[in-house]
């Protein structure tokens, strides 16, 4: 026999009807998902589901979004759930670079705090979020709470009074912490109450600096190295990832890169073939060093490999 889950929305702060929200229900080891939205009431119901383990989503542009664990055993009814949602905050601006014009191509990454594999520290809140061609920017509904803004993309050609160097490849890509900080700690915290929207927010970009990196890989590399390249991946105080990606690794173990002020792990690192779509993903992590650039390029930065690799 099958059994039903239903209940009502309701605003956390008012205690009154929350209506027109999308609900969706999953379950691990079943592809797709049920949806419904709820009624003019606050009302949602699914119906017919087998006994199993759920997750319940609500998903709404006014409100955080939620999502509880449930199960429903043979027959059961769960009836009258009442889900308090809470209204979300919101981060709106606008990035421009030092002419006063967006950038080509931009997107911005919140940073909270939070958790990942049982670890405490920083983390990206919700992916990247893309920035119109006028340089606005939104941020999905947000709990309330410490926010810190991260900003990459590319700039425009700039305009004949800037010198011709700053129109180099690696000097139109920008990739900073806002206002310009290398670690978390330094940067520019936004702290949202329940239900705030902070509007009018105006980010410069500031000009990206970018030093060269130049090494080697030694010890026992291996024979083919056609997908072998050094990652270079910044940290900056954070669980996840700052950006990552580097160059090929060439035939007599050399290689050279680019990246901006800050502290790197420069991993030799083996890469699957690029799938139809261009999506490369790393298969083996060889060896890795640790690298702070600075005021300069860094030169004869070797990598060991201790050990050789089979494939």
């Amino acid at each position: 026999m099958n059994g039903t889950i239903s209940g009502y929305l309701i605003d956390a702060t008012t205690g009154e009807i929350a209506s027109s929200s999308e609900l969706s229900l999953t379950c691990d080891g079943v592809l797709g998902e049920s949806l419904t939205r709820a009624d003019g009431l606050g009302r949602f119901a699914f119906t017919s589901l087998p006994s199993r383990e759920y997750r319940l989503g609500v998903h709404d542009s006014r409100y955080v979004p939620l999502y509880r664990d449930l199960i429903l055993e043979e027959g059961e009814t769960i009836e009258n759930l009442e889900i308090a949602l809470t209204p979300a905050a919101f981060l709106k601006g606008r990035i421009l670079d030092e002419e006063g014009h967006p950038p080509q191509r931009g997107h911005v990454t919140l940073i909270t705090e939070g958790t990942r594999r049982g670890r405490s520290g920083y983390i990206n809140d919700s992916g990247d979020h893309e920035v119109a061609q006028d340089g606005l920017f939104s941020s999905p509904p947000l709990h309330p709470g410490r926010y810190f803004l991260r900003f990459a993309g590319i700039l425009r050609t700039p305009s004949a009074s800037i010198p011709a160097a700053h129109a180099a490849m690696q000097q139109r890509i920008f990739d900073f912490l806002h206002p310009n900080a290398q670690d978390v700690k330094d940067a520019c915290p936004f702290d949202l109450q329940i239900g705030q929207t902070m509007t009018d927010l105006e980010v410069r970009i500031p000009r990206p600096i970018w030093r060269t990196v130049r090494g080697k890989v030694t010890g026992a590399l291996p024979e083919d190295l056609a997908n072998i390249c050094v990652l270079f991946t910044r940290d900056v105080g954070m669980l996840d990832d700052f950006g990552s990606g580097g160059p090929k690794v060439n035939a007599d173990g050399t290689f050279e890169g680019c990246a901006q002020p800050g502290h790197y792990r420069l991993a030799v690192s083996e890469m699957a073939p690029p799938q139809p779509e261009g999506y490369v993903r790393m298969t083996k992590q060889l060896a890795s060093v640790e690298v702070i650039v600075g005021d300069c390029d860094v030169e004869e930065v070797e990598i060991q490999i201790s050990r050789p690799q089979f494939r």
